[in-house]
């Protein structure tokens, strides 16, 4: 079996960034060799033939004016804007008389001065140095009274350009920038996302354009669909969670309606006065009776289960919760009678919430406290705090030690004495009771007792509905 070669894709996120250093090379090298060739038209030698021609030129001019220093500036001043040089007048001396150049004459100079007042221009060269045209003045009898020392100066369009190559390059540094801060805060978003699906919130989305422009809005799109498929799979479950539940008490019911039967029959055998059964029927009636709180336990962790089952469900969808103003007394007095819990609720207090969901948080509250305190005093309170309300629900049990206090509403989770498997409660009573609190705005923390009594306290902040 051959495999054909795959070629080399070049990525279209490679080519924005290849693409941009291209122009931006091209643009630099184009400015740079333009500012080059100007230099080089400024410092190269096509300016000494004309400044030996205009000095020879106005040599009359010049020696006459050597004792006029405002009409000799005016003449040099005039010289060296046409010519674009800089020209210095000097004595015989070499002291300079006036213009742009040096105090005195170079010492480069001293070597050609035989050739200077023979009246002949030299030019002076020096590896370091632009070249310098030195002319000698000659009076009417031919006699050298002066020397003009004159070098290249760049013209003003050269100044231009190096006025203007920092701001280009200012530029061209802000694009790189913009284009540098454009990937990384599509980066940045890309990860705030991830992190943001991988804590859980898998209904979040990457923001991106509808068609991706290139691998980083291919990547975002392919978290968002790893998101959405996840997030399916979840509500799956759940839903299959929640159905399986929901039909597993329908057998239940069935088992409950039958053990009815069982212990209506079992009143008929007992009124069988010519047989003793007492021993067989005390069996049936605990096995029945057993059975009976088995059942009962089942139909509550499957309740549980539902229930747990529809509010991730609802929060997974982001539904909202029908809720409603909820009297707080009422809601808990029907779960304390059945646990004899003590209540100090004022009235008038409410709740905005689910009045089932409610009755099962207090049920689900007391009868975990009943559980570690099957004879002590049970206390459920409740203040206005704000926006919401407090509401603790506190046992004389042996309490529930600091480094537990949130594993506890795991699910599943059971503590070994007095939350052990054998006293009741499968770990799901307390998990459960978060949820509900979640679902309604508010929290649930365990703690311990206020007054420093041995016991846990479970605390929970509910919205309220309006004050006291």
């Amino acid at each position: 079996m051959t495999s054909a070669i795959r070629p080399v894709r070049r990525s279209s996120l490679f080519r924005r960034i290849y693409g941009t250093f291209v122009v931006t090379f091209l643009l630099a090298a184009i400015v740079v060799g333009t500012g080059v060739w100007f230099a080089a038209r400024a410092l190269g030698n096509d300016w000494m033939p004309d400044a030996i021609d205009r000095l020879d030129l106005e040599n009359d001019e010049l020696v006459s004016a050597l004792r006029d220093e405002p009409r000799l500036g005016g003449l040099l001043e005039t010289i060296d804007r046409e010519l674009g040089t800089h020209t210095a007048i000097y004595d015989l001396d070499g002291n300079k008389i006036l213009g742009n150049g040096p105090p005195h004459v170079p010492a480069r100079a001293h070597r050609r001065e035989r050739q200077l007042k023979r009246g002949r221009p030299a030019i002076l060269r020096q590896e370091s140095d632009r070249p310098v045209v030195m002319f000698p003045f000659a009076d009417g009898a031919g006699e050298v009274v002066a020397f003009a020392h004159v070098i290249g100066a760049p013209p003003p369009r050269v100044r231009i350009i190096l006025w203007v190559l920092p701001l280009l390059i200012a530029a061209f540094g802000l694009g790189a920038w913009r284009l540098a801060q454009s990937l990384t805060s599509r980066i940045s978003t890309l990860e705030l996302g991830v992190g943001r699906i991988a804590h859980g919130e898998l209904a979040h989305r990457i923001p991106g354009p509808a068609r991706p422009a290139d691998e980083i809005d291919e990547l975002g799109a392919a978290v968002n669909d790893m998101a959405a498929r996840l997030d399916r799979l979840v509500a799956g479950q759940r839903t299959l969670l929640a159905n399986v539940s929901h039909e597993l008490r329908t057998p239940i019911s069935r088992v409950k309606v039958l053990l009815e039967i069982l212990h209506e029959r079992l009143e008929r055998l007992t009124g069988d006065a010519h047989a003793d059964h007492s021993t067989t029927i005390e069996r049936v009636r605990t096995g029945i009776t057993e059975m009976g709180e088995d059942i009962v336990e089942m139909e509550t962790l499957i309740t549980d289960l539902l229930t747990s089952g529809r509010l991730e469900l609802r929060a997974g969808e982001g539904r909202p919760m029908d809720v409603e103003p909820v009297d707080l007394a009422a809601v808990v007095s029907r779960s304390a009678s059945r646990f004899r819990a003590q209540l100090d609720v004022p009235p008038g207090l409410s709740v905005r919430g689910d009045a089932f969901l409610l009755e099962r948080l207090f049920s689900n509250l007391l009868a975990n406290a009943r559980r570690a305190c099957p004879d002590g005093a049970l206390e459920v309170t409740a203040v206005h705090d704000g926006s919401s309300l407090l509401i603790r629900v506190q046992d004389e049990g042996h309490g529930i030690p600091a480094e537990q206090r949130e594993a506890v509403f795991e699910p599943f989770r059971r503590l070994d004495e007095a939350r052990s498997r054998d006293r009741g409660g499968v770990g799901l009573g307390l998990y459960l009771c978060r949820q509900i609190c979640a679902a309604h705005g508010g929290t649930l923390v365990a703690q311990a007792r206020l007054d420093g009594r041995n016991g846990a306290s479970l605390c929970a902040r509910l919205p309220a509905a309006s004050a006291c």
